[in-house]
């Protein structure tokens, strides 16, 4: 008779504070680096590490070219476009709820706001 093993559910949960930087290869390549931290110290100290190894070795910050010229108009005027990632944030709706965000490179999802403060 075979015995089934009860495992315990796996628990994930999102670190406390996040950082995260786009960046480009000696390459050429654009790549986005997402670092975790325990709390804000903690990860400004390691945010710093990493902006010290980035430009050290040739890595150059993202020129971003989707600012509109005219930051009060348009979406960012109506609050439906994430500062965070300089993008539109999606309408969505769900049982009488309504919420706007938008998928992030790593597959994320964010409501253009700092979560945790």
């Amino acid at each position: 008779m075979a015995t089934s093993i009860t495992r315990p559910e796996p628990v994930f949960t999102e670190a406390p504070a996040s950082w995260n930087t786009r960046y480009v290869t000696p390459e050429g390549f654009t790549c986005q680096i997402t670092i975790r931290g325990e709390n804000g110290k903690d990860l400004l100290e390691k945010a710093g590490i990493a902006l010290s190894f980035l430009l050290e070795h040739g890595y150059k910050p993202e020129e971003n070219h989707r600012h509109p010229r005219n930051t009060t108009s348009g979406h960012r005027q109506s609050g439906k476009w994430c500062a965070l990632h300089d993008c539109e944030l999606k309408r969505f709706e769900k049982d009488g709820k309504v919420w706007f965000s938008h998928k992030t490179a790593d597959g994320n999802w964010c409501r253009g706001r700092q979560m945790g403060g």
